[in-house]
């Protein structure tokens, strides 16, 4: 009985053991890594956030105030998407994900003038996870 339940217990190791290490390379697989990101707005008519990832640039997410736009543009066909965030409410958001690039997508809609909203960018799967960049301060 006692050699039974030793055997019971190491089967019920090695199977979570299997199960983390299996859940744990999918999803490191699918994230990227060694991604920078760079603030290229200081007003006007566009702020933007540019993506690198491995040194190598990835895409960028712009805020066009003139517009009330949001705009990802996806340049490396890496198999990660672009994602852009607008703090507005709800979130406006958009993605180049599953798309092939070169991409680029746009989301508009009227806001009020002289509002100040959080803007962000992201890069990743919807399966294996994003990477974010700061949260930056934008107006309409």
């Amino acid at each position: 009985m006692r050699k039974r339940a030793q055997t019971i217990l190491a089967a019920a190791a090695v199977l979570t053991g299997l199960t983390l290490s299996v859940g744990a390379t999918g999803a490191s697989a699918a994230t990227p890594q060694n991604v920078k990101f760079f603030w290229t707005g200081t007003g006007g008519s566009f702020q933007g956030i540019g993506i690198y990832v491995n040194g190598k640039h990835s895409g960028e997410v712009y805020w066009h105030p003139n517009g009330d736009t949001l705009e990802a543009v996806d340049v490396n066909g890496d198999g990660f998407g672009v994602y852009g965030y607008l703090g507005t409410s709800p979130v406006r958001e958009l993605s180049t994900y599953g798309h092939k690039a070169p991409y680029r997508t746009t989301k508009g809609g009227n806001l009020p003038e002289n509002h100040t909203y959080t803007f962000w960018a992201c890069i990743g799967t919807d399966t294996g996870g994003l990477v974010c960049s700061d949260i930056y301060k934008v107006k309409s």
